[in-house]
């Protein structure tokens, strides 16, 4: 086998493992390094050809630097936060969804069954024929303000009341003009505060410090919550779970997630790639408080996005 083919197929491998180490540890500094954790599990299935690559050639040469390409790749998993356990109680069904804004036909979304069974719905780029179609669905009776701009075209539909809506550091002018929005609710004679989310999604450097700042803003509001409240943050969080910048908030907070320990699935995915929700990445997300609890989480069908909807039944320990 020619020497110069195998010391390619070596500096490839060791670039390849190099580059995965070096994006981690500029993540928080460095935009490109970060957009990097979008494309986690892409890497991970780079990283398995070329040690399969490496293990096929005679060489022993490949053989280490194609395990090492591997294991570079692979670490980024071992970062993943542990999801929120289950605990018996009082449950009920959210679900939350990027309907996208060039989606004009809500039908297909109010046509689930598991958006039927919803009890609280917290969406994202929702434009007025959407909340019309919504509210003339009759399902939810309580619904946020029908201001869309002022809620970043953030709906929040809820079989319970809505006793209080506010916007989250309406006076921050480094978040791109998006703010989060709290929401205090009654379910079963307990207060919930629910947080719907929806940062921009960082397309260059100065969208990626917006997110940041959003981040922000959204970690001192929710670390101003009473230790004993029930709280959820959900919504799209345009930040997948490798980024430190989302372990920073669950670290920061004592929030859980509720995704896989081991494996998010795609949430959003890319309709100019034949809509393959597998080559998609997590970034649309429910998180709770330490005093809540999951019973089950799972993501819905297409429905006209480019999101799919995640479904959590959230639970309220006895």
């Amino acid at each position: 086998m020619p020497k110069l083919f195998v010391a390619a197929v070596v500096l490839a491998q060791l670039v390849f493992a190099a580059a995965q180490l070096v994006s981690l540890a500029l993540s928080r500094s460095l935009w490109v390094a970060d957009l990097a954790n979008f494309i986690r599990p892409h890497l991970l299935v780079a990283g398995v050809v070329l040690f399969v690559v490496g293990f096929v050639l005679p060489p022993r040469s490949t053989k280490i630097a194609g395990t090492l390409a591997l294991l570079a790749a692979g670490f980024p998993y071992f970062l993943l936060p542990t999801p929120a356990p289950a605990a018996p109680g009082t449950t009920f069904t959210m679900i939350s969804a990027n309907v996208l804004t060039d989606n004009l036909d809500p039908n297909p979304f109010l046509a689930l069954p598991d958006v039927d069974a919803a009890d609280i719905l917290v969406l994202q780029e929702v434009r007025p024929l959407w909340q019309n179609a919504l509210i003339a669905s009759g399902r939810w009776p309580f619904e946020s303000s029908r201001d869309l701009a002022g809620n970043t075209d953030m709906k929040v539909l809820s079989r319970f009341p809505i006793l209080d809506e506010r916007t989250i550091s309406p006076d921050s002018a480094d978040t791109y003009g998006r703010f989060a929005v709290r929401f205090e609710l009654s379910v079963e004679g307990r207060n919930l505060v629910l947080y719907a989310v929806h940062p921009q999604t960082p397309r260059g450097p100065s969208a990626w410090e917006a997110r940041a700042a959003y981040l922000r803003d959204l970690e001192a509001a929710v670390k101003s919550e009473p230790s004993d409240a029930l709280v959820v943050v959900a919504g799209d969080w345009n930040t997948p779970p490798w980024s430190p910048f989302f372990r920073d908030f669950l670290s920061s907070t004592g929030y859980l997630t509720t995704e896989s320990r081991w494996w998010p699935l795609p949430t959003r995915y890319s309709i100019r790639l034949w809509s393959l929700t597998q080559i998609g990445t997590p970034i649309d997300r429910i998180v709770l408080s330490p005093t809540l609890a999951l019973e089950e989480l799972a993501l819905g069908p297409k429905f006209g996005s480019n999101h799919l909807p995640v479904v959590a039944r959230v639970v309220i320990p006895d």
